[in-house]
């Protein structure tokens, strides 16, 4: 049994609990948000899951002492992508047994326009055993709800992955070990641009045919892509790879995906009013876009895309748009 302290109370931080807790681990869980954290000590967490109950109530609190106290041998990031810096730095120096990281970001960090293992190892260097980042094709209510669900385990360091792969796994939670941390960060970075601009195709285009041939154009860009920075193009065909792509560029449960069907059906400025969730597709076509620039890719998804969401390109003509370019 192993102490496992999660950083943030959300959907996913929750899911990843109650896998946990059914391996019989012990679990302690810090947040902020109080009604979220009288909700766990009961065992729910009613914004996200109604009240369908963990396997067991897990420790709770919003006291950041109790996270030091507790010792925990591994520490799991779930909080939003814009608090991770501040509340890792917040823990670092005073977790005193060196714990091992767990990151569930996937996205660019907006401040580096790198992936976000850059900037969490560059925080715990020097006080942790290791750091591994969990990414696949993985909604938190599904596996809230004990759905079969398969993930990619990553690290640079197979032993410190295969650790980390072992708390998890159980009859409906599978974490398969990769060491291409690089390229496997590259691609849930860009499959969330990729789904803005799958959700606005989806939308515009009922055809199968159109549908089928822009998913295989998205993920041949990213593949492209992860080639040129010095990933593994193998990757591709693992659950972070074409797993959590056809996951997030094809299910509403997305929501980036969500975000380019809103475009499709009222606009860019009505969506950007009235979407109250994370994008994190939106921020990263940015710096999808400079990277394909600087590195001169072809990516007519991703260029058009970016046109639509930054150059107030008609969406209507999307799809048209990367036609046109595919076939020059």
């Amino acid at each position: 049994m192993a102490k496992i302290a999660i950083l943030g109370t959300g959907a996913w931080g929750t899911a990843l609990a109650n896998v946990l807790l059914k391996n019989k681990h012990e679990v302690l869980m810090y947040g902020i948000d109080e009604c979220e954290n009288k909700d766990l000590i009961k065992g729910l967490n009613t914004k996200y899951f109604g009240n369908k109950k963990m396997v067991k109530a897990p420790i709770a609190t919003i006291n950041p002492n109790d996270v030091i106290n507790f010792r925990p041998s591994y520490v799991l990031i779930a909080v939003p992508s814009l608090y991770i810096e501040s509340t890792v730095k917040k823990f670092v120096k005073f977790l005193t047994a060196k714990p091992v990281y767990i990151n569930v970001a996937k996205g660019f960090n907006p401040e580096t326009n790198n992936v976000w293992s850059r900037s969490i190892k560059k925080i715990i260097r020097g006080f942790s055993k290791g750091f591994v980042s969990l990414l696949g094709p993985s909604f938190a209510v599904e596996v809230f709800n004990n759905q079969p669900t398969m993930v990619n385990c990553v690290s640079t360091k197979a032993k410190i992955a295969k650790l980390v792969a072992n708390l998890f796994n159980n009859q409906t939670f599978k974490c398969v070990v990769t060491t291409d941390e690089r390229g496997a960060e590259i691609m849930a970075s860009l499959k969330n641009v990729m789904a803005i601009a799958l959700g606005l195709a989806y939308e515009l285009h009922t055809s199968i045919n159109t549908r089928a041939a822009m998913l295989a154009e998205a993920t041949k860009e990213i593949s492209t892509i992860v080639d040129k920075l010095g990933g593994n193009v193998k990757t591709i065909a693992n659950f972070c790879g074409i797993g959590d792509i056809y996951l997030t560029c094809t299910d509403s449960k997305s929501r980036n995906f969500s975000f380019g069907k809103s475009i499709a059906q009222i606009g860019l400025a009505k969506t950007l009013q009235i979407n109250k969730k994370t994008v994190e597709g939106f921020s990263a076509t940015k710096i999808a876009y400079e990277i394909i620039k600087t590195n001169m890719i072809d990516a007519p998804v991703l260029e058009e895309i970016y046109k639509v969401l930054y150059k107030n390109q008609n969406p209507k003509h999307f799809v048209k748009n990367v036609i046109k370019k595919i076939i020059k």
